[in-house]
């Protein structure tokens, strides 16, 4: 299921995607990426940085540029060198749920949007790179990142690029969360179902939660596992039953589906395992009235 967002839309030579990425594995990762992105918004462009030729797929993106250093952080120079004036970088592991053409709507106000990272408490989130932030400023993941293209921007793409080189950082989002937080740039955090990273909050998610609309996940990487094809599909990845309630949260998110009025219960409350649970916990509250009782 392919939701269509509802709001306004720039001028499409203006904008569009792009995807990093080096060695015949994440390229393959990278097709099926923008295979993705295609069905859900036919008319935005997207385009690959990469460092071979004659990929077999790559003929679903609109250009494709060579890379100039081959490196393991070839993002950076994505967006430095993008033909958009306003771009949406996307790392190759991700399946686009629905339509998300709106983010360049929001760089038409700001400089940066990138989504919050909802695994903050984890060891990845918590690095530093030379001062501690207050936890309240958003710990930002590198998975998408848009810009608006301008003499500030670059500087800081290419200041933050020079500096995971010549202090050999092997990650970027520490680096990134401080030298935005230091920087004048406009930052958009954008809501974590622009890049949903933990697909199982998903289980808990009914009508009045917003739908996925990019889903983020390792195991969507060609080299993860050679045996399990399926796994770098949605099916594959959440499971038939998930896949078809995420459809179903789409089908009743309004803002991707006009006049939307369906009802869908969380997954967690339904079938034989729903409804044991709400009998557990109706049982669990019921003691719990009678002990104050």
């Amino acid at each position: 299921m392919v939701g269509r967002v509802i709001f306004w839309k720039i001028a499409m030579s203006s904008q569009g995607f792009v995807i990093a990425a080096s060695g015949k594995d994440y390229i393959e990762t990278a097709v099926a990426a923008a295979r993705s992105l295609k069905v859900a918004m036919p008319d935005v462009p997207v385009d690959l940085f990469t460092d071979l030729e004659n990929i077999p797929g790559t003929e679903v993106f609109d250009q494709i540029h060579m890379l100039d250093k081959s490196w393991f952080r070839p993002k950076f120079e994505s967006l430095v060198r993008s033909r958009f004036e306003k771009t949406v970088y996307l790392d190759a592991d991700v399946r686009c749920l629905a339509d998300m053409s709106d983010i360049f709507t929001v760089l038409e106000q700001f400089d940066i949007a990138m989504v919050h990272d909802p695994l903050r408490n984890s060891a990845h989130a918590q690095r530093v790179w030379k001062t501690p932030l207050p936890n309240a400023f958003p710990h930002l993941n590198g998975g998408l990142v848009g810009i608006r293209t301008s003499d500030a921007v670059l500087d800081f793409l290419r200041d933050v690029q020079e500096t995971i080189i010549s202090e050999n950082l092997t990650s970027d989002q520490a680096l990134i969360r401080e030298k935005l937080f230091a920087s004048a740039l406009r930052l958009a955090v954008l809501p974590p179902e622009y890049n949903f990273l933990d697909y199982r909050q998903a289980e808990m998610f009914g009508f009045l939660h917003s739908a996925p609309r990019l889903l983020h996940h390792y195991k969507f990487h060609s080299r993860h596992d050679k045996r399990l094809d399926s796994a770098r599909t949605v099916a594959g990845l959440v499971g038939p039953d998930l896949e078809r309630h995420i459809n179903s949260l789409i089908e009743a998110d309004a803002q991707l589906t006009p006049g939307a009025s369906k009802k869908v219960r969380p997954l967690v409350d339904k079938g034989l395992l729903g409804k044991l649970r709400k009998l557990v916990m109706s049982v669990k509250k019921g003691i719990v009235r009678l002990r104050r009782g």
